[in-house]
């Protein structure tokens, strides 16, 4: 029986807490940790086992086959947002081009999204290389409006990349409740995020590299690792833990929840579309996208669960029940027809938010770190964690000049400003949307968020 075959025949209950993507993958059976030593010498140590880490440690391996590198995980590989998230494989930036051009300029910014259309297709044939089950498929993305007011802004803010489908051409591709017109980028593809990051540390290992996992790192204000009562000598150090270098004013956690389907039978898709597995995402505030999977589910995520005082990561808040009924009842929305048909997963994950809203990459001669994606880092960790390995390796490429490499991000407000600020702008993008829907036009409680959210 294939993997896939398995995914197919994987039964759980409502109850299910487990991210969907997890259903058709075996963990892998890391043995390099078992021969190795934490006290020898290493070129390089890495924290954190996420797609930033392990793609860090793929962009240098690739470059130097010789190289020692070490991977320490707290929990599991992919145990994080990595193996959580919506499995959109985007050329999505979190920070508009506005933000960045007050630090960088165009030549930059235009090589920044080459680099990220160009890495969707170098993961892609990085999974097709290493024959990676991992469902990657690239469909494109489509921005649903659903009424004149998100119409009008998706009309103001469309990209030279992307093009408007009337109401007709929106319908031939995805039959949501209510669409008027849509917006389709072809730079997006839709993956099993787990599948692909079991995929990458299976790969690592075979080529020398040695992942730790259950071995939580703690890093001293000098940057020396430390690990299970051992320092570890290394050249270079890279902290690749996202959302999880939480409790700081440099960025906080945000949750996104998400939902999956039963596998739906071929009938469902007739009804709805989407046969070319393009992801979509209505125009809202608060984010609501979705995929279908390469089992013919529909997975469905959306913001909106509450902050937690002092930037701490709550597991609590990843398994938030109000939000998880909120997407189920959207998703009924969007398409009547899953009225009978079950949600059989329900999960959440964190992803980093820096106070303006963009990705950096710090680097001092021996220590980096890399992180900020605000939910964009499938793609991003790729190319965030190549610049990375370019850095340490001392090679100028069109990868180091790019706007995230050195970025200072501004801190986050004390505390309890920050709490009731950023509750504040969660609960109004609700209000933002009723207002659009109502009015007509672009939301002005949205623009006048503008300065919290940092967009």
């Amino acid at each position: 029986m294939s993997v896939m075959e398995s995914y197919r025949n994987y039964h759980c209950s409502m109850s299910d807490r487990t991210p969907v993507w997890w259903a058709m993958v075996d963990r892998p059976k890391l043995s390099s940790s078992t021969t190795h030593s934490l006290g020898q010498m290493w070129d390089v140590v890495i924290i954190g086992a996420g797609f930033s880490g392990l793609w860090t440690a793929h962009h240098l391996i690739k470059g130097n086959p010789n190289l020692k590198i070490a991977i320490l995980e707290k929990n599991l590989v992919g145990s994080g947002a990595s193996g959580r998230n919506g499995g959109w494989v985007s050329a999505l930036y979190p920070a508009p081009d506005e933000t960045l051009l007050r630090k960088s300029n165009t030549v930059a910014v235009k090589n920044l999204h080459h680099q990220l259309r160009n890495s969707i297709d170098e993961i892609g044939t990085f999974a097709a290389e290493n024959n990676i089950d991992c469902g990657f498929h690239k469909g494109g993305t489509l921005v649903i409006a659903t009424n004149v007011g998100q119409e009008r802004r998706l009309r103001e803010h469309m990209s030279d990349e992307e093009v408007i489908l009337d109401a007709q051409q929106t319908r031939a591709r995805i039959n949501m409740n209510g669409s008027r017109i849509s917006m389709f980028s072809p730079h997006c593809a839709a993956i099993n995020p787990a599948a692909l990051v079991v995929g990458l540390a299976a790969s690592l290992e075979k080529k020398g590299v040695v992942i730790f996992e259950n071995t939580a790192a703690d890093l001293s204000s000098d940057k020396r690792v430390w690990a299970k009562g051992v320092e570890l000598k290394a050249g270079a150090v890279v902290r690749a833990m996202e959302a999880y270098h939480s409790g700081t004013r440099d960025q906080i956690p945000i949750y996104s929840l998400m939902i999956a389907t039963e596998p739906l039978p071929l009938e469902v898709f007739d009804e709805i579309g989407i046969n070319n597995r393009e992801t979509f995402a209505d125009a809202s505030f608060l984010i609501n996208y979705a995929q279908r999977t390469a089992d013919n589910r529909l997975a469905i995520g959306g913001r909106g669960a509450p902050y937690v005082l002092g930037s701490r990561r709550k597991d609590s808040r990843e398994n938030f029940q109000q939000i998880h009924k909120k997407l189920e009842s959207m998703a009924r929305q969007w398409f009547p027809i899953l009225d009978h048909h079950t949600f059989t997963h329900h999960w959440g994950g964190a992803v980093g938010v820096t106070r303006d809203w963009a990705p950096y990459l710090r680097w001092d001669g021996r220590y980096a770190e890399l992180g900020g994606y605000v939910g964009d880092g499938v793609t991003l960790s790729y190319l965030v964690a190549a610049a990375t390995a370019d850095l340490i390796c001392g090679n100028t490429t069109v990868r180091t000049t790019l706007p995230f490499v050195g970025w200072t991000n501004p801190l986050w407000e004390l505390e309890p400003a920050r709490f009731l600020a950023i509750n504040s702008a969660i609960a109004l993008s609700s209000v933002a949307d009723a207002e659009e829907k109502w009015t007509g036009k672009p939301s002005l409680v949205m623009k006048a968020l503008s300065p919290i959210i940092g967009k």
